[in-house]
């Protein structure tokens, strides 16, 4: 699976690759996707899938918390992002949580700042 970032530093999920290549990376990321969701659920929380970004929307509508696959250190991991905010670079909105294969440690992060931002 490749997923890179555009000049606009907006990350995406590309495939460049034939048709046989852009459906495995398309069923990976479907797979990531659907693990990460599950085990949210399995927390009691409020999950939404896009498989078009690579993201998964945790907690209410109002005020979601989202985690999306994107490269660092060499491998795919799970990201947590949140809107931006005035004065904060657009840099700074996310932040590497876990490689795709740790998905408990990702989950666990994701509901943590949930429950924090509850709090507040």
């Amino acid at each position: 699976m490749t997923v890179e970032t555009s000049p606009a530093g907006n990350p995406s999920l590309r495939c460049e690759d034939g048709p046989a290549e852009a459906v495995n990376r398309a069923e990976s990321t479907g797979l990531a996707l659907r693990g990460l969701a599950a085990e949210l659920r399995s927390r009691g929380v409020e999950v939404r899938e896009d498989g078009a970004c690579g993201a998964v929307d945790a907690g209410p509508r109002s005020r979601p918390q989202r985690a999306l696959l994107r490269p660092h250190r060499g491998g795919l991991w799970w990201w947590m992002r949140w809107p931006l905010q005035e004065g904060v670079p657009a840099a700074m909105a996310g932040i590497p949580i876990s490689p795709v294969t740790r998905t408990t440690e990702a989950a666990r992060r994701i509901a943590g700042a949930l429950s924090l931002s509850a709090e507040l």
